[in-house]
């Protein structure tokens, strides 16, 4: 199963919370479902990869990240290099 989400959000370094920056973001979420032995028979496995631009064409570091989503949620990211963004684990 594949889900996007996408739109406008503050990001803010785990590193230097002082600063937002302004970003547009696109992630791919992929859920795989697992059969396993035992109970419960089947389990989710997730994984994701995304993109995250800053409005202001400012260069973003490598390192995690809050992405505050104009919708209220509030994700837990790491730019891994090279346009490369993932959702951690809360």
């Amino acid at each position: 199963m594949r889900e996007r989400i996408e739109g406008r959000g503050q990001l803010e370094s785990w590193e230097r919370p002082e600063k937002k920056i302004p970003v547009e973001y696109v992630f791919d979420i992929i859920t795989d479902v697992l059969a396993r032995p035992g109970f419960p028979p089947v389990a989710t496995k997730k994984h994701s990869e995304g993109r995250i631009h800053s409005v202001a064409g400012e260069s973003i570091t490598q390192g995690y990240y809050r992405l505050f989503a104009e919708d209220g949620e509030i994700l837990k990211v790491q730019n891994v290099g090279l346009d490369y963004w993932s959702i951690s684990a809360p």
